[in-house]
């Protein structure tokens, strides 16, 4: 693994709009597939520091629902959930996002937020490796630039560095 070529690059576009790019060395089919399934999700992709992800839940279609929490040993709970508006297996996935601020009021069966995070995310095969190209369009460029300088880029690529060793002990 070149870990110069497995960098995420980041690109804004326009006010609302960030392009992610990170290439795996594995199949299209098992990056995707660890990108979908809750069993092989939960052994990767990690938290705010001190959580796990403890609920993986998922409805894999369009108009699917998914809910992903992550607890600390102490029990606090934080997450993101959404709905699947393009579900291709194994090219494309596309979701809205939306964040849980306080878990005391979270309701699941509640309407989504219309300022929802919109996410894609494409998986090419190039070579022996696979691109991934991660579009996330923001409901504002407040939004936006707070995710930016958030450190959005550098937390996905902790998370894809926990992805590369799974991938390395399955391939």
């Amino acid at each position: 693994m070149n870990s110069k070529q497995n960098e995420v690059k980041m690109i804004r576009k326009g006010d609302n709009e960030v392009v992610f790019q990170r290439y795996f060395d594995a199949p299209r089919e098992l990056v995707f597939e660890c990108h979908t399934k809750p069993e092989l999700m939960k052994k990767w992709l990690i938290g705010p520091e001190g959580m796990v992800l403890d609920t993986c839940e998922q409805d894999l279609r369009v108009g699917g629902k998914y809910l992903y929490l992550y607890a600390d040993e102490k029990g606090n709970k934080s997450g993101v959930y959404g709905t699947f508006r393009e579900v291709v297996v194994p090219e494309t996935l596309a979701n809205t996002e939306n964040y849980i601020m306080d878990m005391a009021t979270f309701d699941a069966n509640a309407p989504e937020d219309p300022n929802a995070t919109f996410e894609s995310r494409t998986f090419t095969t190039e070579g022996k490796r696979t691109l991934m190209t991660h579009v996330c369009r923001y409901a504002s460029p407040d939004i936006c630039k707070m995710m930016v300088e958030s450190g959005a880029a550098d937390g996905m690529a902790e998370c894809y560095l926990e992805l590369d060793k799974y991938l390395a002990t399955i391939t």
